[in-house]
């Protein structure tokens, strides 16, 4: 990268939302093993614990359009804060309240992630215009490496204090909202001089002009094709994701494998997926976002496949490759639907990562009722054709690298 394509990096609002980003997905993939501590000490079934998952991930997905609503109206700054605070404190009280009101606590929790991602998004892809894509594959990664780290910093916890010694991660977060505060940008601009104003949308509005033509001409994408297209490519790739992370770990362990090698195979794959992020979101600032998800859904398919039954050595590698691939398209989908909505990008951000949570969290309960009819290996390993459906789907996505889009952010 040169010196203009980084910029993004030296900006402290960003590195704020992307700090912020890896703060409060440590906490949220933290919370997994939180649940299967109090699970066991209540005698909960695996299938109230999945439900207790599914409400978590069904509160983050649902909540995530009317926060974006909200930033795009009232500033993205205000949700990432109230986010970021909700989510500490509910994380803070589920380590020191009795069992079941912990694991409700746990699930509320989930509505501070709602709140975050849109408004920290939207942050994250207009700090950037000439490297949208890549600006928030990094934001996207920083997300990914605090599900890599969660459970293995919860689980060292827990192990040594019990339930009490989750507590630190929380307070430890607390720097997250003190930078959060001082640096993120107020992207309001409510005091903006009417002059300017004016000029600005002089500007911009040759852009939005040839931004609509784009659409009618035959390279482009009409939103009845790109809708679709984009529904089909999420809940594809999130389920079989949302499948590795969920299944994968039970799976091993009914193998007998201890719970030090079962934490380190989730989080190579998240590991992999935040690289995939980042690669796949620079390569598409350069040749387009339908070649780069088209591409790297068939390379996902054979890693997917042939991680379960790869011997303890080749799992690692295969699993990289898995989470690498399979993450390329996250931070392009996500982009494609700001696409769509050019002056409203966090209502935009809330509808694809809500879509996202939702179809993941759906679509992996629906592996779990079809593995207990055909074996949990079985079922994880065909999951990977989902990816076929996706690749098939990219090819209704426009060739052509995103347009920069130049309309207001708020």
């Amino acid at each position: 990268m040169t010196a203009q394509d980084n910029s993004f990096l030296r900006n402290r609002s960003y590195l704020a939302a992307a700090g912020s980003h890896l703060t409060i997905d440590i906490l949220n993939n933290g919370r997994i093993l939180l649940v299967a501590m109090l699970a066991i000490s209540l005698g909960l079934s695996n299938a109230q614990v999945g439900l207790f998952l599914l409400l978590y991930n069904l509160g983050a997905a649902v909540s995530q359009p009317l926060f974006g609503w909200l930033a795009d109206r009232f500033g993205a700054r205000r949700l990432v804060l109230g986010g970021l605070v909700w989510t500490v404190f509910f994380y803070a009280l589920s380590a020191l309240i009795p069992e079941w009101p912990a694991m409700l606590t746990l699930t509320v929790a989930s509505l501070g992630s709602g709140a975050f991602h849109p408004g920290g998004t939207k942050i994250a892809s207009q700090t950037s215009e000439t490297r949208r894509t890549q600006a928030t594959a990094f934001f996207f990664m920083s997300g990914q490496i605090g599900l890599f780290l969660g459970p293995i910093v919860a689980g060292m916890l827990l192990d040594a204090y019990g339930r009490p010694g989750y507590l630190a991660l929380p307070l430890l977060a607390t720097a997250a909202i003190v930078a959060s505060w001082r640096w993120l940008a107020d992207d309001v601009r409510v005091k903006r001089d009417v002059r300017v104003k004016r000029d600005v949308r002089h500007e911009r509005r040759p852009a939005q002009t040839n931004e609509k033509q784009a659409a009618r001409e035959p390279g482009g994408a009409p939103l009845h094709r790109l809708l679709p297209a984009l529904i089909v490519i999420a809940l594809s790739y999130n389920t079989v994701s949302f499948s590795a992370q969920n299944f994968a770990p039970k799976l091993f362990a009914e193998w007998d494998y201890s719970a030090s090698y079962i934490g380190w195979v989730a989080g190579l794959f998240m590991m992999g997926s935040a690289i995939g992020g980042v690669v796949g979101g620079s390569i598409a600032d350069r040749i387009g976002g339908r070649a780069v998800i088209l591409s790297s859904m068939l390379a996902a398919i054979l890693p997917t496949f042939f991680y379960i039954p790869a011997g303890d050595v080749l799992r690692v590698p295969i699993l990289l490759l898995a989470g690498f691939f399979g993450g390329m398209p996250h931070s392009i989908v996500v982009l494609q639907v700001q696409s769509l909505m050019p002056g409203r990008r966090a209502l935009a951000s809330g509808l694809a990562l809500g879509f996202m949570f939702f179809s993941g969290a759906v679509g992996s309960y629906f592996v779990g009722v079809i593995a207990d009819r055909l074996g949990l290996a079985v079922t994880l390993q065909w999951s990977a054709l989902l990816m076929l459906a996706a690749a098939a789907a990219a090819l209704f996505l426009p060739a052509q690298r995103a347009p920069v889009l130049l309309a207001p952010a708020d």
